[in-house]
C-alpha cells in the first residue's frame, strides 16, 4: 500500500518528491489559484492539520477523484502532471493506470527510491512530532 505523508511544515518540493516516488508523476500545488513556490509549506498552501498525517492512496480512484479527495480532506489544491509538468488531460484515468503507464519502459532506480524514502522519513520524523493515519 502506498502512503502519502503530509505535515503543515512540509515544503511543496518534498511533497513533489513523494509523488514522483509513489505515483511516478509530478504535481503542481496551488496557493490562492496561483502556482506555489517549491519552498512554500503545505500550511501556506492551505493544509489545516497541525500534525503529521499518513494518508493511504487508493489506486482505484481516477485522477480527478484523487485530486478532489485531497482538496476536500486537506484544503489545498494540487494537480497531477506528467514528467514535463503538463497537467494530465485524461482525468478519468485511474491511478493504477497512471503508475503502470509511466513505469513502462522506465528503469526505476531502486537505490534512489530507497534513499528518498529514508530522507523523507528522517525529515518528517525528526522535524515533525506526532502522526495520525487517515483511513479512506
Amino acid at each position: 500500500m502506498k502512503v502519502l505523508k503530509l505535515h503543515p511544515q512540509m515544503t511543496v518540493s518534498l511533497l513533489q518528491m513523494q509523488f514522483q516516488r509513489l505515483l511516478s508523476c509530478n504535481i503542481a500545488v496551488y496557493m490562492r489559484n496561483s502556482p506555489a513556490n517549491a519552498f512554500d509549506t503545505l500550511q501556506e498552501a492551505g493544509f489545516l492539520e497541525q500534525i503529521l498525517i499518513e494518508f493511504p492512496i487508493d489506486e482505484t480512484l481516477s485522477l480527478r477523484e484523487f485530486e478532489e479527495e485531497l482538496e476536500d480532506k486537506f484544503n489545498f489544491t494540487l494537480e497531477l502532471c506528467n514528467k514535463d509538468n503538463k497537467p494530465f488531460t485524461n482525468k478519468s484515468m485511474h491511478l493504477f493506470q497512471l503508475i503502470a503507464a509511466l513505469s513502462d519502459g522506465m528503469k526505476l532506480n531502486a537505490e534512489y527510491n530507497a534513499q528518498l524514502d529514508i530522507t523523507i522519513d528522517r525529515l518528517l520524523n525528526n522535524n515533525f512530532p506526532g502522526s495520525q493515519q487517515i483511513a479512506c
